[in-house]
């Protein structure tokens, strides 16, 4: 009985095994832990590094696409107009364009920003009246919500017109021989009832159309 304690705790050399072993798992444990940690660390700062450099890149990125116009006047044969979608750096490092959507137009061949909308997805319609040019942009601002607002040009410029600012909740803004008609829809007795206002404009801005 004795014999077979001391096989089971007195090993080679006299060294206790059972003590060895536990030592050695001890030290092996504590050698895996910090390999997953060293590997943590490691993909931590390789995801930093990347983000990082993702983000100082996308400073210099801009998305731009081409915008439908409809020219009733001929200046498109000179003139041309670009949607801008510039991207930045969110909170958590990635890449996303902004809210907003600027307008490129070009002189001499070199772009610039004509204007800036609180939207995306613009429409322009060039009109002419009383021998003025006329840059008339929808676009969307959030949900059905559509925006119309006017600009005269002026060479390859975009001037914002005062007074010139339309919306309609149910995306219906239309331009028929240059008179705007806005569609709006409201609840009423929780009955929707929908209405149709029609506007004049010149560089003073609109008015409604009696």
């Amino acid at each position: 009985m004795s014999s077979t304690k001391i096989a089971q705790s007195v090993g080679l050399g006299g060294f206790n095994i059972s003590t060895d072993v536990i030592a050695v798992q001890g030290t092996l444990k504590k050698s895996q832990r910090l390999v997953s940690l060293t590997q943590a660390l490691i993909c931590t700062l390789l995801l930093t590094i990347s983000h990082t450099a993702f983000a100082s890149e996308c400073l210099n990125i801009k998305v731009t696409k081409p915008i439908k116009v409809d020219d009733k006047t001929g200046l498109l044969q000179s003139l041309k107009f670009e949607q801008v979608k510039l991207l930045h750096k969110d909170k958590s490092g990635i890449c996303l364009p902004t809210r907003d959507t600027y307008i490129l137009s070009s002189s001499e061949g070199i772009p610039f920003i004509a204007t800036r909308l609180k939207g995306h997805t613009p429409e322009i319609t060039l009109l002419e009246k009383d021998k003025n040019y006329y840059a008339l942009i929808k676009f969307y601002a959030g949900n059905k919500l559509q925006v119309l607002k006017g600009y005269q040009v002026i060479k390859s410029e975009l001037y914002a017109l005062p007074n010139f600012t339309l919306s309609s909740n149910v995306s219906n803004i239309s331009i028929d021989e240059g008179v705007i008609s806005v569609k709006n829809t409201k609840l009423v007795e929780e009955h929707s009832i929908d209405s149709v206002t029609l506007y004049n404009f010149d560089l003073s801005g609109v008015s409604v159309k009696h």
